[in-house]
């Protein structure tokens, strides 16, 4: 009975809440703003697929494509496509033959790493003006910037997935998340790291991921001397941050990629020293300082930022937009799609391609535009009875989980 229990069911919608508040499904429209970014990246690959996609360790693994292999000049590769894939309306793709040509004389492995990219996923639009896709779920309801309603594709190549639907409640603020879930209204919602240690000691259904996102100071516009930027980076005591504020969850970090996923993080300095920070700051003029206030993680954390600053001799006043302090999220097992990406929310040109990914997030580092102060997992709360969350092809509910 008890290995009945834990079989996987068909059925049940799965109620989601977040913070970040997506416009448009679109995969190809990029959002602007990072919580955004990171909320298109989670979702939109159950709904829009590519040929290729990257695995936990960054490796390209057929999807909808199952192989392919270059012509004898080496000047084009052929994607040998999968069988039985339907759009979410039941139109075959791909539309005529088994195959698609693709004339690059890349190495494959920067093919493959831009088709694996969210821009590069299968689409289209139906009679209706909607947007199609091949995943296991078809978007059944969107509200930009509000809510969604997200279908099972009975015909998904994959296999139908076991929920019926997952709705998603954009915009709710964590206190509103926190009672939701209290009360039943919803069955994943978000939880900030600093929450995340006293959730589990008290028995509470929790998922976390490795460091997926870059806790950093950001500078908005030219005003910030750099030798004033060097000498915040010199003052912060980012071990205080981790260890008290953080309950030592996350990792100091220097550099804007995770340890996990780049393995070159610790060639990027993270010491601090406050006399070195000094002699830099001498007669800096105040600097505006900005962090969401409403944030029960990120407020300490600015709060000791400024503390910190002014034992260097540097005034962070509050407001304006000389530096920001900013979640920047990790949205790729892959270091190039994830440079791209943080490339895009700090405003910066593209990373060359012909560099190491080192020396391309070096280039990004290189004037203290951005600085990197710890490196931090995404953590969620979740109601008894959900499985595998959140791997959208699996997730399922047991039967007394499903509303």
């Amino acid at each position: 009975m008890l290995e009945a229990a834990r079989r996987p069911r068909y059925g049940g919608e799965l109620r989601v809440e977040m913070r970040a508040s997506l416009r448009t499904p679109d995969p190809t429209e990029i959002p602007e703003d990072p919580s955004a970014l990171a909320a298109q990246r989670l979702w939109l690959p159950a709904v829009f697929e590519t040929l290729v996609r990257l695995d936990d360790h960054g490796q390209p693994q057929p999807w909808l494509a199952t192989m392919w292999a270059h012509d004898t000049a080496r000047k084009s590769w052929t994607f040998t496509t999968r069988k039985d894939v339907r759009f979410h309306d039941g139109t075959p793709w791909p539309p005529a033959g088994g195959s698609i040509v693709f004339p690059d004389d890349r190495p494959i492995e920067q093919i493959l790493r831009e088709l694996a990219g969210a821009r590069n996923a299968i689409t289209m639009r139906g009679a209706d003006g909607t947007l199609l896709g091949t995943g296991p779920y078809r978007i059944a309801k969107w509200d930009a910037a509000k809510a969604a309603m997200l279908a099972a594709h009975d015909s998904y190549w994959g296999g139908r997935p076991f929920l019926d639907s997952i709705s998603i409640q954009m915009s709710r603020s964590l206190a509103e998340q926190s009672n939701d879930l209290q009360i039943g209204k919803a069955d994943v919602t978000e939880i900030t790291l600093r929450d995340l240690r006293a959730a589990k000691q008290k028995g509470t259904l929790t998922s976390e991921t490795p460091p997926m996102e870059t806790l950093a100071l950001v500078f908005e516009n030219g005003r910030v001397p750099p030798n004033v930027r060097q000498a915040l980076a010199l003052a912060i005591d980012r071990a205080a941050i981790h260890n008290v504020l953080l309950q030592r969850q996350g990792e100091v970090s220097g550099a804007l990629l995770p340890r996990w996923l780049s393995g070159y993080a610790f060639l990027f300095p993270a010491e601090r020293d406050v006399n070195k920070a000094k002699q830099l700051a001498q007669q800096a003029a105040p600097v505006s300082f900005v962090y969401d206030r409403d944030d029960p993680m990120i407020r300490p954390i600015g709060e000791r930022i400024a503390v910190n600053a002014g034992e260097a001799g540097i005034i962070l006043r509050p407001g304006g937009n000389d530096v920001r302090l900013m979640r920047l999220p990790i949205t790729s097992g892959d270091p190039w799609l994830a440079l791209q990406d943080l490339a895009r929310v700090l405003k910066l040109g593209p990373p060359a391609t012909t560099a190491s990914p080192y020396e391309a997030e070096k280039s990004m580092l290189d004037g203290s535009g951005v600085i990197p102060l710890v490196q931090l997992p995404r953590g969620w709360l979740l109601r008894s009875g959900v499985h595998n969350w959140p791997r959208f092809e699996e997730i399922w509910l047991d039967a007394g989980a499903v509303p």
